[in-house]
């Protein structure tokens, strides 16, 4: 079975550094297990620092910043009623004195010709993803159409409240790790919220 990223990127995914080929082919049987340091995390003005604060409730946002942050990723494929992959994405910074939650799960729409991500648990944003592969052969990510999902109803968000993100996602052959770095932006507040950092992936025994 192909991976949702396989399938959106088409022949584009081969073009992929052959360890994100590895990190991105996930299915059913296939996870994902990452642990690294956030160099930077940061971002967000006194303005949306509330929104934030609140969104820890929901693990979708928060408020902590710094420098060198412990952090996990870990993604796996499960299949709803109709067999559609859902692809989950459970990130965890571990600030000193608390751990915050990063959640959100991505799919492909019925025609299988875009990417639906939606953050939270429940889920209350939700977006449409462009993604494209560089000459470099790292990812690269971009929001385009944003949402709120409240009563099971999707309600457009209009342009000047979406938070614009861009992610990029290579891997460092020198120091042989996988780097990301996120951006949020606001057109009205600035940026919202960033970090960048590296990972590698957690060797796991066979059964």
């Amino acid at each position: 079975m192909s991976s949702i990223y396989e399938k959106i990127l088409g022949n584009s995914y081969k073009n992929l550094h052959p360890k994100l080929q590895h990190r991105y082919r996930l299915t059913e049987e296939k996870d994902f297990i990452g642990k690294g340091i956030m160099d930077e995390i940061s971002g967000g003005s006194f303005l949306v620092r509330p929104v934030f604060t609140l969104g820890t409730k929901y693990r979708i946002f928060f408020a902590e910043r710094g420098n060198q942050i412990p952090f996990e990723i870990v993604n796996k494929v499960t299949l709803d009623e109709k067999g559609k992959q859902i692809v989950h994405w459970d990130r965890t910074f571990r600030f000193k004195e608390k751990s915050r939650y990063f959640d959100a799960i991505m799919f492909l729409n019925e025609r299988g010709d875009e990417l639906f991500d939606y953050f939270g648990k429940p889920a209350l944003l939700g977006s449409t993803l462009s993604i494209t592969v560089d000459q470099n052969g790292s990812m690269q990510i971009s929001s385009k159409k944003q949402w709120l999902n409240l009563f099971g109803k999707k309600i457009p968000l209009p342009k000047f409240l979406h938070g614009v993100a861009n992610i990029s996602e290579s891997y460092d052959e020198g120091e042989q790790c996988y780097r990301i770095i996120v951006e949020v932006k606001n057109s009205l507040v600035g940026r919202l919220f960033y970090y960048q950092g590296k990972f590698t992936e957690v060797e796991r025994r066979s059964e």
